[in-house]
């Protein structure tokens, strides 16, 4: 040991790799100390390279099955007995139903859309967009028997990534083949 310090101290090139290689040693040691202590904070356990300290002994094993979650201050929770189909029954969402005065404005606005704009729209059917879920589902249903008993019998639905306001069922604008679109607001957006 003694023979190689002074063969590392007699040629200048092996000691400047002598002490970038205890530079990086130390550096690394600077890195884990940090990274230690950050994970200490936030309550981790600390890895660094290939070493973990502080590594729960029950990491990664399965957890009781009997334990329950409880979900606070959320919306569109399924709360119902789960019977093997997604979306089954919704206990924890309050259903919308559009109303009389809902089927006048919708009307109402789908004339004044009309009169907005006559010769871009394509007057060949009304599209009904809607996210998908069975709420939504259930009230395009009902926008398709307000458009019904208005006379509008040529419908098409269609599923589309619709973004609400607040207290906002449903919209009127244009669909991407230039018809008259009416789109159904998720149920998370309405208060």
């Amino acid at each position: 040991m003694i023979d190689l310090l002074k063969i590392i101290l007699k040629n200048d090139q092996l000691k400047i790799n002598a002490t970038i290689l205890i530079g990086i040693i130390l550096l690394m040691l600077l890195i884990f100390f940090i990274q230690y202590n950050i994970d200490r904070a936030k309550g981790r356990h600390a890895k660094f390279l290939w070493f973990e300290v502080n590594r729960d002994r029950n990491y990664g094993k399965e957890t009781d099955s009997n334990s329950s979650v409880s979900v606070q201050n959320s919306k569109n929770v399924n709360v119902g007995t789960n019977t093997g189909n997604i979306g089954d029954t919704y206990t924890g969402i309050k259903q919308r139903i559009l109303s009389k005065n809902d089927a006048k404005k919708m009307i109402e606005e789908i004339n004044i859309f009309r009169k907005k704009y006559p010769k871009k729209i394509n007057d060949s059917h009304i599209t009904v967009a809607y996210p998908g879920d069975r709420e939504t589902k259930l009230l395009a249903d009902q926008v398709l028997t307000i458009l019904n008993d208005a006379g509008i019998t040529k419908v098409q639905f269609m599923y589309l990534q619709t973004f609400g306001s607040s207290g906002k069922k449903f919209g009127v604008s244009n669909a991407p083949d230039n018809t008259l679109m009416v789109e159904i607001y998720p149920a998370d957006n309405v208060k």
